[in-house]
């Protein structure tokens, strides 16, 4: 019996001593989000400046707010977008089918949730807004407001009245260009 026993601890030692010697196994990869469209041998992308991002316009997205898709597509998957609204821009009520994930890097927006009260955003601020979530946006700062955002899928955008109804792009875009501000 004790022959036995001194048989198994030098046999776990002896295992012991090769599992510590072997060279350890490489770390899987870590899963790739459903949004990472880019892969281990993809260019990093790098932006220094907010303010330098290639904005676009966007079809039925008002004139004063301009996009820059920095990574995704943003008409087919998920993206990672900045988004420039002019000083005084309205984005009036509307959802998204994404989740929307905000961070204000310039400027004071101004954000209403539908049955909400407005929100003034500082520099920094954070929010995220659930698809189908009925909100606006003004620009109020004197400098334009750039917003650094995230959908989780592709951007649409549905312009809805006061009471959630659908509108056309056009009728609340010709509203939105009619508002004065004193509604908020």
């Amino acid at each position: 019996m004790i022959l036995r026993s001194a048989l198994l601890a030098i046999g776990f030692a002896a295992l012991t001593a090769c599992a510590a010697n072997a060279s350890p196994r490489p770390a899987p990869p870590p899963p790739q989000a459903a949004h990472d469209v880019h892969g281990p041998d993809a260019a990093a992308i790098l932006l220094q400046r907010a303010a330098d991002a290639a904005f676009m316009s966007v079809p039925g997205v008002p004139a004063c707010t301009t996009i820059a898709p920095l990574r995704g597509n943003m008409a087919t998957g998920p993206s990672t977008l900045m988004v420039r609204m002019k000083s005084g821009c309205l984005v009036p009520n509307h959802w998204h089918t994404p989740s929307e994930e905000l961070v204000v890097l310039q400027g004071a927006p101004l954000a209403q949730m539908k049955g909400e009260r407005p929100v003034m955003l500082q520099l920094g601020s954070y929010s995220q807004l659930p698809s189908g979530h009925i909100h606006r946006f003004r620009c109020t700062s004197a400098e334009d407001c750039l917003i650094f955002m995230v959908a989780d899928a592709p951007f649409d955008i549905f312009f809805v009245d006061e009471a959630g109804a659908p509108m056309t792009t056009e009728a609340a875009l010709a509203a939105a260009v009619l508002d004065d501000g004193s509604g908020w």
